[in-house]
């Protein structure tokens, strides 16, 4: 025991020593890695003018690409996750980066579309989920109390990387070409993604720590600290569980429909195709401050309160978008409004569901619980924005896509009312 204690001192004393907490290390960690990834993934839009001319398809067949990788990404969630739990963030976050270079490569090497599907849609799709869920996961292990601002800033890297990597990737396109633009991508991952990797560590236990960076002296000797919460099994029969993944997927539609629809509805009221551009600034810019300010502010607030004014945000933001749509009263100024709201509502909801989810279900497999309840996001991204494009193109116009968006905002608000935080 003296030997113990022993250890729990000089722990102490490097803590307080050095002054930093590891966990902000895992946070610097997770951050540079969501930017990487992300910034890749959302700058082959900017590309798909080159897959045209390479692999002679239309637009529809270049934009499966890109859904395909973001659908794999999150159906691989609770594989990724489940991995993270038994062999650790470490190995299963650096496959993760492999597979995303090792796609990338495949992809600036395909000679036709189905090699590029298989490379890009599927093997940067899996690496990149491989990467996200997993460190969502870590980070709520690390931190309790201020678990909203660490999620916050560890995702705001999917803001920084959605933000810039596609203004890199048009210019160094056009310089060398996309297929080396890729092998650089891959090389950058391999670089800088696998040394990020090598620095998580799976659990402040390790460190003889608590999350926040109290002191645990218990936590040294192995096993001795257990992680407390549910497993998977025991959250797939608990009510709240599927309170959240509606409240995941209702958030994540709508999400998907701004993205994707609100600047082509922009462009067509106003006839100005340049506002398109413009209205993806607004909900990238609006995201990275609510990511930033939001999760602080949900650690005093409280994380389950502040998802919920963000769903109701999201409700007002809907109402707004089809008002607007039926009379045109404010005119094309009213869209920027709207992309500024989905924006704050779309950064906090996905900095802080991660939080939710830990705080309804602890940390005992956290990882495989929130890449289960990810899986609405693939659900979403196949329904939801195609469903509105459907129906658009039936009735001319966006109105009724929108009505039934209010009807899913209305009743995402409703399930969360039941949510409660219980670790």
């Amino acid at each position: 025991m003296s030997e113990l204690s022993e250890q729990a001192r000089s722990v102490s004393i490097e803590m307080r020593g050095s002054g930093v907490f590891y966990g902000w290390v895992i946070v610097g960690a997770a951050f540079v890695l969501l930017t990487m990834s992300a910034g890749i993934t959302y700058s082959t839009p900017v590309l798909f003018r080159f897959f045209e001319a390479d692999f002679a398809i239309g637009r529809g067949r270049a934009a499966f690409i890109f859904s395909l990788s973001q659908v794999m990404a999150f159906v691989i969630g609770p594989i990724a996750g489940s991995l993270a739990e038994k062999r650790g963030p470490r190995v299963v976050v650096g496959g993760g980066v492999f597979l995303l270079a090792a796609g990338l490569v495949g992809a600036s090497l395909a000679g036709s579309y189905l090699p590029m599907v298989v490379c890009y849609g599927v093997a940067v799709g899996f690496g990149s989920g491989a990467i996200y869920v997993p460190l969502l996961g870590l980070i709520q292990r690390w931190f309790y109390r201020r678990r909203g601002l660490a999620s916050g800033i560890a995702t705001t890297g999917v803001s920084i990387g959605t933000l810039t990597f596609p203004i890199v990737a048009a210019g160094a396109a056009d310089a060398f070409g996309w297929r080396s633009l890729y092998v650089g991508f891959a090389i950058a991952c391999l670089a800088v993604g696998l040394l990020a990797a090598y620095v998580l560590v799976a659990s402040p236990a390790e460190r003889g720590l608590h999350p926040d960076g109290d002191l645990d002296v218990t936590a040294l000797r192995p096993g001795e600290a257990a992680a407390s919460g549910m497993s998977l099994a025991e959250a797939l029969r608990d009510r709240q569980f599927y309170q959240l993944y509606f409240c995941s997927f209702g958030a994540a539609v709508l999400s998907f429909m701004a993205f994707v629809h609100l600047p082509q509805h922009m462009a067509e009221a106003s006839g100005e195709k340049m506002y398109a551009a413009a209205i993806i600034s607004v909900i990238g810019l609006a995201s990275l401050a609510a990511r930033l300010g939001g999760g602080s502010w949900a650690d005093n607030f409280g994380r389950v309160a502040m998802v919920r004014v963000a769903l109701f945000l999201m409700l007002i933001t809907s109402i707004l978008w089809v008002g607007n749509s039926l009379s045109n009263f404010w005119g094309a100024s009213i869209y920027f409004v709207v992309a500024g709201l989905f924006g704050i509502t779309y950064g906090l909801c996905i900095a802080l569901l991660p939080t939710v989810i830990a705080d309804s279900f602890g940390n005992k497999e956290i990882s495989r619980i929130i890449g289960t309840v990810y899986t609405a996001f693939a659900l979403a991204g196949l329904l939801g924005p195609t469903a509105a494009g459907m129906l658009r193109d039936h009735f001319g116009n966006y109105n009724l896509a929108l009505a039934l968006c209010i009807v899913l905002s209305a009743l995402t608000l409703v399930a969360s009312v039941g949510v409660r935080k219980r670790f």
